[in-house]
C-alpha cells in the first residue's frame, strides 16, 4: 500500500487542480459591457467558461444586439457567428465585438413624414387689407380706386371676400364695384385636407388646365403643414464599426453632423434642394480615422413620396369675365377631378377627369425619375365635346444640377380636342414645344437660352427664341443683358443691357439701354432706395433720353401701421401724379389694431408691458403699445 502512496498523491493533486479549473471556468461575474467599443452603461451577469462567455439572451437584446430568435434563455457568445469578446480583469469590463448586421439600424431624420401632432393655434377674429390709389392726369382727370380683402376667421375655417371699387371724375366714367372672389374654407389640419365653398380654382396635373368656378372644392392641402416635404428624399446608408461621428457633405458643403453608435445607419436629413447632386458621407471614429462614401442622387419635386396621395375634386359652374363682372357664371354644372399617388420613390401616376356642358374628358400620365439623370413626364388625354372627339399627347423631360439645367416639353393635340378651359374658345392650339437651357458659373456668370414654337389652326406657326446673361462682380456691379427674337413672321428682335451699381449700403442705381422692334435704342438712368423693413423713407428716380423726355420720381414711407407713396411721371410734356396708401385693420382679442398689409399670416404679440421690441428673423418689426401689444 505504501508503494502506491506517491501515485495516489499525484492523482489527488491532478483532480484538485482540475476541480479548481472547472470552478474558475464557471465563475459568475458582473461586468460592465462594451459593444463595439461603446459603453452600454449596463452591468450584467456573465458566466465565464473555458474560452467562452455565457450571457442571457434578454440582456443582449436590451443592449441592441440583433440575432435570430432563440428559445434558450442563455447562450454562448461563440455560438453567434463573427462575435468575439475581450475581458479586462482590472476594470471588470467585457468588450464584445459583433458584425454591423447584428446592430440595429440608426435613423437620422429632421423631416416630418406623418401628419402634424401639434397643429398651429388659430384664434377668432377678422381683418381687412385696403389699398387706396388716386391718379391725376392732365387729359383724363382724376381717378381713384380702392382694393379690399376681407378675412373672417375662426379656429378651423375662414371666410374671404375681395374686390375693387373704382371712381372717376371724367365724363363717361361710372363708379363701379367689381367683386373678385368670395369663399368659405374649412381646414382639417390633422388630415391635411380642406373644403372650400364659393369661388374656387380646380387643380390639375401640369398637362391639364385649371379654371375658375363657383362651387365646391375638396382637396388635399399639404401646405397646412409647412414642415412637410412631399417629394422623395434620397436615403444614405452607412455603417460604423465603433462609436464616432458622421458628416454629410452635399456638393462639397457641410449640411449635417451628428454622433453615431456602432452599427448601420440611415440618413435622410437632406436640405431643401432639387436636381442632381453629390453626397459625401464621412465617418470619423474616436481616434480620428475617417472613412468616406460618395453617392450621387437626384431630388425631384415633381414626384410624391411613397404612400402620399394628392387629390382634388371640384364641382360647380364656370366663371366668365373674371375681373370685369362680379357674378357671371354659366348655368350648366361642370366637374373636375385629379389624383396623384406616390407609388414608389421614382414613380408617381396621375389621373384627370372633367365633364359637363357636353364635355367628357379623361387622361392619365406619370412622372418617372430616370435614375440620376432627371425626370420624364408622359401623358395622354382623350375628350369628347358635342360628339366631336379629340386627344392630346404630351411628353416632357427636365434635368438640373448646381451648374446646368435643361427642360423640354411637347404637347400635341389631334382632332377636336377640348377641355373645360376651351369650351367657348373653339379648337385649341394644336401643338406647342418649349426648350430651355441654363448655365451658372462663378466666372462666366449665368445665362439662359429658350426656344418656343406654337402652332395654331388660324394663326399658323409662331417661333421665338430668348437669351439672357448676367454676371455679378465682387465690386457689387451686376451686368445683365437680354435678347428676344421672333423666328417667324416679322422676325422682330428686342434687346436690352443693364448695369446695376450699388449706391451706399442700401441704395441701387442702374444704367440701361433698350432696343425696340423698330431698331431704335433708348437709354435710361435710374436710382432707388427701398424703404427699410423696420420703417422709414424710400425713394426712386429715373430719366431717359427718348424724344418724349420721360422722367419719373417717387417717395415711399413705411410706417408702423401703413405704407404710403407719392409719384410724378412726365411723358412728352404731360404730367401724371399719383398717391397710394395701404394697410390693414385687425379685429382680435376684443380690440381693433392698425397694421401694415397682411400678406400671408399675422400674430398678435402680448408682452404685458409697453415699448418691448419685437423681432422676426432678427428684423425689428415694432414695439408694443401702451397695452403691451403689437
Amino acid at each position: 500500500m505504501h508503494r502506491n502512496d506517491p501515485l495516489k498523491t499525484l492523482w489527488v493533486c491532478v483532480m484538485f487542480v482540475a476541480c479548481i479549473g472547472v470552478a474558475r471556468a464557471d465563475d459568475v461575474l458582473y461586468l460592465e459591457i462594451f459593444i463595439n467599443n461603446k459603453n452600454t452603461g449596463e452591468l450584467i451577469e456573465v458566466i465565464r467558461k473555458v474560452n467562452d462567455w455565457e450571457i442571457a439572451t434578454a440582456d443582449l437584446r436590451s443592449m441592441g444586439v440583433v440575432f435570430p430568435q432563440s428559445t434558450d434563455t442563455r447562450l454562448l457568445l461563440s455560438s453567434l457567428p463573427g462575435v468575439t469578446a475581450t475581458y479586462d480583469e482590472v476594470f471588470q469590463q467585457l468588450f464584445i465585438n459583433v458584425p454591423g448586421s447584428m446592430l440595429p439600424l440608426q435613423a437620422f431624420s429632421t423631416h416630418t413624414k406623418d401628419v402634424r401632432k401639434n397643429p398651429s393655434r388659430r384664434d377668432k377674429g377678422a381683418f381687412v387689407n385696403y389699398n387706396l390709389v388716386a391718379i391725376h392726369d392732365q387729359d383724363v382727370g382724376t381717378q381713384s380706386s380702392m382694393w379690399h380683402e376681407l378675412y373672417w376667421f375662426s379656429h378651423s375655417y375662414y371666410i374671404v371676400s375681395n374686390g375693387l371699387l373704382q371712381d372717376g371724375s371724367v365724363e363717361g366714367v361710372d363708379s363701379d364695384y367689381v367683386r373678385f372672389d368670395t369663399f368659405y374654407q374649412k381646414d382639417h389640419e390633422s388630415d391635411l385636407w380642406s373644403a372650400t365653398v364659393g369661388d374656387v380654382i380646380n387643380a390639375t396635373p401640369t398637362w391639364g388646365r385649371s379654371i375658375r368656378m363657383g362651387g365646391i372644392r375638396i382637396a388635399r392641402d399639404y401646405e397646412l403643414d409647412p414642415n412637410l416635404i412631399t417629394y422623395p428624399l434620397p436615403e444614405f446608408y452607412g455603417e460604423s464599426a465603433v462609436p464616432g461621428s458622421v458628416d454629410v457633405l452635399i456638393n462639397d458643403q457641410l449640411r449635417w453632423r451628428d454622433d453615431v453608435s456602432p452599427g448601420p445607419f440611415l440618413i435622410d436629413t437632406m436640405p431643401h434642394i432639387s436636381g442632381a447632386g453629390v453626397a459625401d458621407i464621412i465617418t470619423t471614429d474616436l481616434q480620428g480615422r475617417q472613412a468616406r462614401q460618395t453617392l450621387n442622387f437626384y431630388v425631384a419635386s415633381e414626384l410624391l413620396s411613397p404612400g402620399m396621395l394628392d387629390y382634388d375634386l371640384t364641382v360647380g359652374f364656370r366663371r366668365e369675365d373674371f375681373g370685369l363682372r362680379s357674378d357671371n357664371y354659366t348655368t350648366d354644372a361642370v366637374y373636375s377631378g385629379s389624383l396623384r399617388y406616390g407609388a414608389t420613390s421614382f414613380f408617381t401616376p396621375q389621373v384627370l377627369v372633367q365633364g359637363g356642358e357636353g364635355l367628357n374628358l379623361g387622361g392619365v400620365g406619370f412622372s418617372l425619375l430616370a435614375g440620376h439623370y432627371g425626370v420624364v413626364e408622359v401623358s395622354h388625354v382623350s375628350s369628347k365635346y358635342t360628339n366631336a372627339n379629340g386627344h392630346q399627347n404630351g411628353i416632357g423631360y427636365s434635368y438640373n444640377n448646381k451648374k446646368i439645367g435643361f427642360s423640354t416639353r411637347y404637347l400635341k393635340r389631334y382632332g377636336h380636342y377640348h377641355d373645360l378651359g376651351s369650351i367657348d374658345h373653339g379648337v385649341m392650339r394644336d401643338a406647342q414645344l418649349q426648350v430651355a437651357f441654363s448655365f451658372f458659373g462663378d466666372e462666366l456668370g449665368s445665362f439662359n437660352l429658350g426656344y418656343f414654337r406654337m402652332s395654331e389652326p388660324d394663326a399658323g406657326v409662331r417661333e421665338f427664341m430668348s437669351f439672357s446673361w448676367s454676371r455679378y462682380f465682387r465690386s457689387g456691379l451686376t451686368l445683365f443683358t437680354n435678347v428676344n427674337h421672333q423666328l417667324s413672321g416679322m422676325r422682330d428682335s428686342v434687346a436690352s443691357i443693364t448695369l446695376s451699381i450699388p449706391i451706399g449700403r442700401e441704395g441701387q442705381g442702374s444704367i440701361s439701354s433698350v432696343r425696340d422692334v423698330d431698331s431704335n435704342w433708348r437709354s435710361q438712368i435710374q436710382a432707388m432706395r427701398n424703404a427699410p423693413y423696420e420703417g422709414g423713407l424710400g425713394w426712386q428716380a429715373a430719366i431717359d433720353d427718348s424724344s418724349d423726355g420721360n422722367s419719373y420720381a417717387s417717395l415711399d414711407w413705411r410706417g408702423d401701421y401703413t405704407e404710403t407713396s407719392a409719384s410724378v411721371y412726365r411723358n412728352g410734356g404731360e404730367t401724371q401724379i399719383s398717391s397710394e396708401i395701404a394697410g390693414a385693420m385687425v379685429f382680435m382679442d376684443n380690440s381693433i389694431y392698425a397694421s401694415r398689409t397682411v400678406v400671408d399670416s399675422f400674430a398678435l404679440v402680448d408682452a404685458g408691458q409697453a415699448s418691448v421690441p419685437v423681432l422676426i428673423g432678427n428684423q425689428l418689426v415694432g414695439e408694443t403699445d401702451t397695452d403691451g401689444k403689437l
